[in-house]
């Protein structure tokens, strides 16, 4: 066998040039799918803790309730109410109390944690609670 003939077939180093290929590609790809799934866990959590400040606020009815009459939230008490539970978990956000309905819109940051790729961005939750009165017999 010639000398030119035996280098054309020595194929030493071929597959570990594919693994680097294929695992800068796999690399690629995880971080991506880890921080897109980060992202949408932490888009839920905004919003969930904007369900559970107007909750909070929702439960700030007046006592006029306890009599039967017609529910109606008291508006300072349910504002606070919601921006202490904000407060707690460390969202940012507004309350806008009318009538008996309690909007709260929460934002945060997010910036990828492996792929800097991807562009940061501001996540945001709205919940709109509306207090309704529910006569006695008829609840679910």
């Amino acid at each position: 066998m010639h000398e030119s003939t035996a280098r054309l077939g020595d194929e030493r180093g071929y597959v570990a040039a594919w693994t680097a290929v294929i695992g800068a590609a796999l690399i690629l790809v995880g971080g991506v799918v880890y921080d897109s799934a980060d992202k949408a866990n932490e888009a839920r959590r905004v919003t969930l803790v904007a369900n559970e400040a107007g909750r909070a606020a929702a439960q700030e009815v007046s006592s006029d309730v306890i009599a039967g009459s017609r529910a109606t939230i008291d508006s300072g008490r349910a504002a606070q109410a919601a921006r202490d539970y904000l407060s707690a978990t460390g969202v940012d956000g507004n309350v806008s109390v009318s009538g008996s309905q309690v909007t709260v819109t929460t934002s945060a940051p997010w910036s990828p944690k492996i792929m800097p790729v991807l562009q940061p961005d501001t996540l945001t939750g709205t919940a709109v609670i509306d207090l309704e009165q529910v006569d006695a017999g008829t609840a679910p």
